[in-house]
């Protein structure tokens, strides 16, 4: 069946695989056994009227055209419905039965030899309905209906022998169970065709929500480790500057310990992508050490804390994400101490970080590339179940995360 539409077997086979459905490979089906079938039926058909004792050579002959398409399909190998094909199958069928019935010639002189005709024409019916495009399917599938039943249909009508109301219910019987299969057959493809659309959509939006969870989790540790690094540095360079050198090394000795741990934290997430595990993650009971942190490294915090009880996993790390960006962004940003005020209650969270904003009414770069630090925090407060907004409030900047304690009594422990 030669066309520039791609085989259908493998094109079945490529759905069925890209939806996880894992079946006996159907190329060997259409490209050997379909056609070897059909050819063995017209070889018996052939058969049955020598042995009946009745060679007619124009039937024979038009029995050898019935079968080229096929050996041409069995050469070549399924290229796909056409209409080629279909004519050049059904043709000189279409003759071999009114010749049955009506020119002795052309016929093939032996009952069962006109029986075996009928199954190359159902098989055609079945696979045009299961495969070619629409027009060519209903075009095909009425011819081959007609390039059998007619001739049949009208001997009935013209009451010729051995045309018995019996045959007539049995064609057309035969003939819709094979439409109703190959109908099937194309329901079932194109199935497989939509489940394996979606099964690839599935896997890019998974991708794609790896690619945003490592993209949080190294700016989370790059940024945090970066911003107090410079704080550091800036610390040392002042202190030179004054002839402190103790002060500078003691300084670079802190920029030093931040950066051999920010180093750490980028091997463990590249660790833990490499394996199935999960590291540990910070809680709120760490607050006090990233505040700490920032305070070592010049950046003064005020700190006020009430932890009545602990939140969700998920929310937890949210919330101290969030924190973690907004004291980078106050110490690469802001011009003044933060104040952090940090609340739990009945599983509920909220978080409020200001800071003195250099410029109030621009709004501080959200991170190293745009989208990175602002988005990020929505983006984890989202999956816990929270709001976080980040703006100006008169002459500071202000941060406010909130995880409602009605969210954060089911929001599930592996989110954010």
């Amino acid at each position: 069946m030669v066309d520039m539409t791609p085989d259908p077997a493998c094109r079945l086979e490529e759905d069925l695989r890209r939806a996880d459905v894992r079946l006996p490979r159907l190329s060997p089906v259409f490209d050997v056994v379909i056609p070897a079938a059909v050819l063995a039926v017209l070889v018996a058909a052939a058969a049955a009227g020598a042995l009946a004792g009745e060679v007619r050579p124009l039937g024979l002959a038009l029995l050898a055209v019935a079968a080229v398409p096929w050996v041409h399909w069995l050469r070549r190998g399924d290229e796909g419905p056409s209409w080629w094909f279909g004519v050049a199958a059904l043709t000189p069928i279409a003759v071999l039965s009114a010749g049955w019935w009506f020119a002795t010639p052309l016929g093939l002189g032996a009952g069962a030899a006109h029986v075996l005709l009928a199954l190359p024409v159902l098989l055609l019916v079945a696979m045009v309905l299961a495969f070619a495009p629409a027009a060519m399917a209903g075009g095909l599938a009425a011819g081959a209906y007609l390039a059998y039943g007619g001739p049949l249909v009208v001997a009935w009508l013209s009451g010729q022998p051995g045309a018995t109301t019996s045959a007539v219910l049995l064609w057309h019987a035969v003939a819709a169970l094979a439409a109703v299969a190959g109908y099937a057959v194309r329901l079932t493809v194109q199935l497989s065709a939509r489940v394996a659309e979606a099964q690839v959509a599935r896997d890019r939006q998974r991708r794609a929500d790896e690619r945003r969870a490592v993209a949080r989790d190294v700016h989370d540790v790059v940024a945090h480790t970066l911003s107090v690094t410079m704080l550091h540095v800036t610390a040392a360079r002042m202190a030179v500057r004054r002839g402190s050198s103790g002060a500078a090394e003691e300084a670079l000795q802190e920029a030093e310990r931040h950066g051999r741990a920010s180093l750490a934290d980028v091997r463990r997430v590249v660790r833990v992508l490499r394996t199935d595990g999960a590291a540990p993650q910070p809680t709120l009971a760490d607050v006090e050490t990233l505040a700490h942190s920032y305070r070592a490294a010049g950046l003064p915090v005020d700190l006020s804390t009430s932890l009545d009880g602990a939140g969700p996993p998920a929310a937890e790390l949210a919330v101290y994400r969030v924190l973690q960006e907004a004291l980078a962004n106050a110490a690469r940003h802001g011009r003044g101490p933060a104040t952090v005020d940090l609340r739990v209650a009945d599983g509920g969270i909220a978080l409020t970080v200001a800071n003195p904003a250099a410029n109030p009414a621009v709004a501080p770069p959200p991170g190293p590339a745009p989208g990175h630090g602002l988005r990020g925090m929505a983006e984890r407060m989202a999956a816990a179940g929270g709001t976080v907004s980040a703006g100006a409030d008169g002459d500071r900047w202000v941060v406010r995360a909130v995880v409602p304690a009605v969210v954060a009594s089911v929001v599930p422990a592996d989110r954010a």
